[in-house]
């Protein structure tokens, strides 16, 4: 009887998955343009350090380490970016989630299945767009060679696939008591890629701000899956995944108590 709620939860969430990867391939041109705009942020970086290294600045990782990371680094953050805070306020705003409230699925649900879907397309826009920059750029692409580094990375990535996905759920859930939270969420939209490394590797922050940048959770959306690849975790991985599990946890409550609070006033207002 338990399995008959998940087997009708799986159903619907393929078939909205299928309606967003869908929908968003009408609109792969525009995705295009979009996966070229991802990219650039990392190559402007790239080119900048390597001007600093050939200046002779000296830091503590290799040219090949920067070329791997600023390249792969798109693929990651695309991979664990999520925009489902903005909507999620929208909806709570303007009342539109009062039908999700009666629908059998879960507004959660097709926000991460619109989230799931829009990857899809943007992934098969963007890897080749890389794989064109990995044969562009001089001194190649080091890569490890074992399956289970690989492995370890993609589970980094679930993970931080989800942190984010969570902590959207608990910004958007934030409009339930304030009027306007896209002011907050464009904050943290700007905070996040120097924050989480894309703009510049952790590994590369001044020793004086490196261990807040090391335990705070933007590092574990996007930083960390890069230092797993690339075997730079600072404590080892056991450490480092034990330290994303708990940014995850942390999250997880934070948004549940937010969501069911918010909604509980949502509710008693009549909505």
């Amino acid at each position: 009887m338990k399995s008959r709620p998940v087997r009708r939860h799986l159903r619907v969430f393929g078939r909205v998955l299928a309606l967003n990867i869908g929908l968003t391939f009408v609109y792969r041109g525009d995705f295009l343009l979009m996966q070229l705009g991802t990219l650039l942020t990392p190559l402007v970086s790239l080119a900048v350090w390597q001007a600093a290294l050939a200046a002779g600045a000296q830091v503590d990782v290799t040219p090949g380490f920067l070329n791997s990371y600023f390249l792969l680094v798109a693929v990651v953050n695309m991979l664990t970016s999520s925009w489902t805070a903005w909507f999620l306020a929208d909806m709570i705003r303007n009342g539109t989630l009062n039908k999700w409230l009666i629908r059998p699925a879960s507004v959660h649900l097709d926000g991460f299945a619109n989230n799931l879907g829009e990857k899809t397309i943007k992934l098969m826009l963007l890897v080749p767009l890389v794989l064109i920059m990995v044969v562009l750029v001089p001194g190649g692409l080091p890569l490890p060679a074992t399956p289970a580094r690989w492995l370890l990375f993609a589970l980094a990535i679930g993970v931080a696939m989800a942190i984010s996905y969570i902590f959207d759920i608990a910004r958007g859930s934030l409009a339930f008591w304030f009027e306007d939270v896209q002011g907050f969420n464009m904050a943290i939209s700007i905070m996040t890629p120097v924050l989480a490394g894309v703009v510049v590797p952790l590994a590369l922050m001044p020793p004086e701000i490196s261990g807040i940048t090391l335990w705070q959770p933007f590092r574990f959306m996007v930083s960390f899956p890069m230092e797993v690849l690339l075997d730079r975790v600072p404590g080892g991985l056991v450490f480092g995944f034990a330290q994303q599990a708990g940014w995850l946890i942390v999250f997880a409550v934070v948004a549940l108590v937010v969501w069911r609070r918010g909604l509980r006033s949502y509710s008693a207002a009549g909505a």
